[in-house]
């Protein structure tokens, strides 16, 4: 799947730049995606691998079958579970002892993150932004969403991990395709404003927007869409993907404390208290994980390099 398309067949910059805010700007976010024709879909691959997983009928030799049909797929698979990253004690050789061993929804994460990561490919940046910052971000965000998950028992830790991974999305999709007013974003955040109204005044819509529209195109389940959609926001998330929201919304926030962030600036302020009200986070537990983010984010990096190169 082709990644990057050239700077020449980005949307015209004066067409988004200084839009009018619009509470339901689909509109204006279709004509953008209509320009970034391969990725509206996810291979084939991609897709059976989810279907498959969220199959209960399913088995080990039906995602094997799946795999094995995307060779690059299987090799980045194999060298992801025996990286340190993934912490195993005994190398593993065979790809149906890895997906017996990993299952369906970690096989399911991992092949996401293989076919999302090649959209990181290094480029020039902007200020302190880099596309392997963010990537590094978005890991660190999927695997600090899992921490939080299995502390607090509200909603499943691989749903938390592939939720915090995706969570940023949209920032690719704009550094890519509407490259100018991206850096003006950038140049833009001074502190003054929260990130998304600085987006919506030069965009029209913010990234969280962008990113829940390509994930929903994706296919990704719905409380995926839900969470990339408001993990900014995560009080505005109603029903039952709530608490999948304020679990990325959290993870999110650590990894601000730690200057691990998606754009090289550090300007997110704590969620809402309510918001670990909700999940069930005492304030000795958010200590705890707060102590473990050093390892977290070490994993995460280490993750991050195997997964883009």
């Amino acid at each position: 799947m082709e990644q990057t398309a050239p700077q020449s067949e980005s949307p015209d910059a004066s067409a988004v730049t200084d839009a009018p805010r619009n509470d339901l700007p689909n509109e204006l976010i279709e004509q953008i995606f209509s320009r970034i024709g391969e990725v509206s879909t996810l291979p084939t691959t991609a897709h059976l691998i989810i279907s498959l997983a969220d199959n209960p009928s399913s088995n080990a030799d039906d995602l094997l079958d799946a795999v094995r049909n995307d060779p690059a797929l299987a090799m980045r698979l194999m060298r992801t579970v025996n990286s340190s990253a993934f912490g195993l004690s005994n190398s593993i050789s065979d790809l149906k002892q890895a997906i017996t061993l990993i299952g369906f929804d970690e096989i399911r994460n991992l092949a996401l993150t293989a076919y999302v990561s090649p959209l990181f490919t290094e480029s020039s940046g902007h200020e302190n932004y880099t596309r392997h910052g963010l990537w590094s971000h978005m890991v660190a965000t999927g695997l600090i969403a899992r921490q939080v998950a299995e502390t607090c028992g509200k909603v499943p830790s691989q749903e938390a991990y592939l939720a915090g991974l995706l969570h940023d999305v949209g920032y690719i999709l704009m550094d890519q395709y509407l490259h100018d007013p991206f850096c003006r974003i950038i140049d833009a955040l001074d502190g003054s404003a929260p990130v998304l109204a600085t987006e919506q005044r030069l965009l029209g819509f913010d990234h969280a927007m962008l990113g829940g529209f390509v994930a929903e195109r994706w296919h990704v389940p719905p409380s995926q869409v839900a969470a990339i959609r408001y993990h900014h926001s995560p009080q505005e998330c109603e029903g039952e993907h709530h608490l999948l929201a304020c679990t990325v919304a959290v993870a999110n926030f650590f990894c601000h404390l730690r200057d691990i962030t998606s754009l090289g600036i550090r300007d997110m302020a704590a969620p809402p208290t309510e918001i670990f009200t909700d999940l069930g986070l005492t304030r000795r537990q958010v200590a705890e994980t707060v102590a473990q983010l050093d390892q977290l984010l070490q994993a995460a990096a280490e993750m991050a390099i195997v997964q883009i190169r």
